[in-house]
């Protein structure tokens, strides 16, 4: 998964008074897209104006992340997107995180209570009004992933009505207020499918920037032999697959991809 880094150590505690050295990555983006050197590289911080206003990320290994606006350089424009199979996992890892924190920081200049411009908190990762102490935190919401298996151990495939991927996915949606993470899983393939399911066990969880997200995965069972019900306005396609089906997927970046797959090589009855 895309935040599978590892011998790489990602470091996100937050810091204030931190300078870039020469080697740090500058981050910039406008919107969607992410401002790049050229396609293969970022901005190294002695590329930059060192009068830049540079704003402390994260750090991964010794690498320190930072962001500021690099408008004025010459640029090349790469879709956000584009992060998930970017060539060096850990920067396109770290790319799509701070381009949530940016998204985050766009999407609160003013303050929502009184109109007030927003500050930076210097205390925790959060923006803060200094008018009328309204304070904001990145935002993270959770979501389900949920892979639903039958009595002929067949999965349920779908495929979204909207949006931009169109490979095989599972079942999945937001957590709603008021509801534990197993009744969204509940909720949703009811919502979906129109299925009921029991069995339901916590698989594993992601980060997942790109929706500004927490993904809990979880297995299930569908509970009898009732026929798929498929919400149109969610799907396109709601079906049951076999094992040795071929379910072609975008890329290993989502944990969709990753429990498609452990079902596949036989880890799920």
């Amino acid at each position: 998964m895309i935040q599978d880094i590892y011998p790489h150590v990602y470091k996100n505690a937050f810091q204030t008074g931190v300078t870039p050295a020469n080697d740090d990555i500058i981050f910039s983006f406008e919107e969607d897209q992410v401002l790049m050197k050229d396609e293969h590289h970022f901005y190294r911080y002695h590329e930059i104006s060192q009068e830049s206003s540079c704003y402390y990320l994260f750090s991964i290994d010794d690498i320190k992340f930072f962001l500021a606006d690099l408008t004025s350089l010459d640029h090349i424009k790469v879709s956000f997107r584009a992060m998930r199979t970017f060539e060096n996992q850990m920067l396109g890892f770290a790319a799509i995180t701070a381009w949530q924190l940016y998204r985050w920081i766009q999407d609160n200049k003013y303050c929502g209570k009184c109109g007030h411009p927003m500050d930076f908190d210097q205390k925790e990762r959060a923006m803060r009004c200094p008018h009328c102490s309204n304070i904001v935190y990145p935002k993270i919401s959770p979501a389900v992933i949920v892979g639903i298996t039958n009595e002929k151990g067949q999965i349920l495939v779908t495929k979204y009505a909207h949006g931009h991927y169109q490979s095989y996915a599972l079942v999945a949606g937001f957590c709603e207020i008021g509801e534990t993470i197993e009744e969204t899983v509940k909720r949703e393939v009811k919502e979906e499918t129109g299925l009921d399911v029991t069995d339901i066990q916590y698989y594993k969880s992601q980060p997942w920037s790109f929706s500004s997200t927490l993904l809990f995965g979880f297995w299930c069972k569908a509970h009898g032999d009732s026929p798929i019900q498929m919400d149109e306005n969610e799907l396109r396609v709601a079906r049951w697959a076999d094992r040795e089906e071929e379910i072609n997927s975008l890329d290993n970046a989502s944990l969709t991809t990753e429990m498609i797959q452990y079902y596949k090589q036989g880890k799920v009855v």
